[in-house]
């Protein structure tokens, strides 16, 4: 049963990585309702469940509804996606509320693992660094 569990989790995170990379590369030319439009169509992907449900509810009632820490990384993920495009967009306020949102996600999944994550490490150093760098100019 276990093997199932991460085959699955091993596939929603080749999703992601496709999903994100489309986001990022098509972000800086489409519109921004297409924009938020794959948002929802990736998060009803791997979650099953509303992107602006996921980002506007607590966090530690996001984290109860995806249940393993991996979904909460990769939400933290495509949340932070979402905060390099507004940033693209020059919206530095909603830029900085999507990092600080990426960081409470990947804290909350840290204290889901028994074991330490090295991934989730250095991109949680990313995001800090991000977040800093918009406080920079902020």
């Amino acid at each position: 049963m276990a093997g199932i569990r991460e085959d699955y989790i091993e596939r929603m995170i080749e999703k992601l990585v496709a999903a994100l990379a489309a986001l990022l590369k098509g972000g800086k030319g489409q519109r921004w309702e297409e924009v938020q439009d794959q948002l929802q169509q990736t998060s009803l992907s791997l979650f099953g469940m509303e992107y602006r449900m996921l980002v506007t509810i607590d966090v530690a009632s996001v984290a109860e509804l995806l249940g393993h820490p991996e979904k909460i990384k990769a939400l933290a993920r495509l949340v932070s996606a979402e905060a390099e495009l507004l940033q693209q967009r020059g919206e530095l306020p909603g830029a900085a509320d999507r990092l600080e949102h990426a960081l409470e996600l990947l804290d909350e999944a840290r204290r889901r693992r028994s074991t330490p994550d090295a991934e989730a490490e250095v991109l949680q150093r990313d995001v800090r660094d991000r977040l800093a760098q918009l406080g920079a100019h902020g």
